[in-house]
């Protein structure tokens, strides 16, 4: 790593001052200022208005603030980060989309640090952070901490528009969700992993309650969206189709869509997205939206035949903090 000391600007000017930094947790007062670094766009901190969306849409997802950690410089908040917690032992980042050299050599990736010691040892097992991929110096930042890229993520959506539900092939039915249907889902979503080419990063890393809790807290969990198609005359479904509501819009998230080996090439993807869309427009949804590794090539032709439109791309990124204690960051 490169130190201040030995800079060109160091050596041809007048010595720095020192600036110790501290790394703290926010306090209530500061909490509108971290959220204007956090939520900065196109080098602009946020507005009030962005600031006061954010502070609603946490009250509704009960996103805990007091969470915040903060790099302090000259009495002065110069980077922070908001843990978001979900349940299945994981946690999403989220940072200042810029960061400037001096601070990605030394107070970021401390603060990173940081918290990543804070959650490995509250038993959070993965912490993910979703970056744009303009943002160059922060997917590097949050490399050079450990974080391995997972995958790019495309974000698409489409309308929902009033539709037939489709017709099922002879001998199959929809199950929705219930506690009794709970293992079988579990074993439903195990058996589609099998080659998918779905952030296959991920095999592995989690249980599969953990896998579920993860799914159920997507979005507001309705145990009518989630969708096993079966067949009568045997136990091991055909493919896995979960829905959620996204919170506070009217668009519905397609969570997950897996299709079991032995059934892949038989046009279920396509039943199952035309019931998404169906079930999307008869809830009062005006969109169906989702997310897909840019890799997996058979879900992406899926998804543009369904009519599914791209919005943004993000850069996935994830740390297993069961290695924190193994990998500390160096600073």
């Amino acid at each position: 790593m490169r130190s201040l000391s030995n800079s060109p600007a160091h050596r041809n000017g007048p010595p720095q001052e020192h600036r110790e930094s501290v790394y703290r947790s926010v306090a209530r007062g500061e909490v509108d200022q971290a959220l204007r670094l956090i939520l900065a766009a196109d080098r602009r901190l946020a507005t009030d208005e962005q600031v006061l969306d954010f502070l609603n849409f946490a009250m509704h997802r009960g996103i805990d603030l007091s969470e915040i950690r903060v790099a302090e410089e000259s009495g002065r908040i110069v980077w922070a980060i908001l843990p978001v917690l979900s349940p299945g032992r994981t946690m999403l980042l989220l940072s200042p989309p810029r960061v400037s050299p001096r601070l990605s050599d030394t107070i970021a990736p401390r603060l990173i640090g940081d918290v990543v010691d804070r959650f490995a040892a509250r038993d959070v097992h993965l912490a993910q952070a979703l970056i744009d991929p303009s943002d160059r110096a922060v997917v590097e930042l949050y490399k050079s901490c450990a974080f391995e890229r997972l995958a790019e993520l495309i974000y698409l959506r489409r309308a929902a528009q009033r539709r037939e539900r489709p017709e099922l092939p002879t001998g199959t039915r929809w199950v929705h969700y219930a506690p009794a249907a709970h293992e079988r889902f579990g074993r439903a979503i195990a058996a589609t992993y099998a080659g998918s080419l779905d952030c296959p990063g991920l095999n592995g890393r989690r249980s599969m309650e953990d896998v579920i809790a993860g799914h159920k807290a997507a979005g507001e969990f309705e145990p009518r969206l989630w969708h096993l198609l079966c067949a009568d005359h045997h136990d091991d479904p055909l493919g896995v189709l979960l829905l959620s509501r996204s919170a506070r819009s009217d668009a519905m998230e397609l969570v997950y869509l897996g299709v079991a080996p032995e059934h892949r090439g038989q046009r279920i993807g396509e039943l199952m997205m035309a019931q998404a869309l169906a079930v999307a427009a008869e809830s009062g949804c005006s969109q169906l939206t989702l997310a897909v590794d840019s890799r997996n090539e058979p879900a992406l032709k899926l998804y543009y035949r369904s009519g599914m439109s791209r919005v943004c791309t993000r850069v996935a990124l994830l740390r297993d903090l069961r290695n924190a204690a193994q990998t500390p960051v160096s600073t």
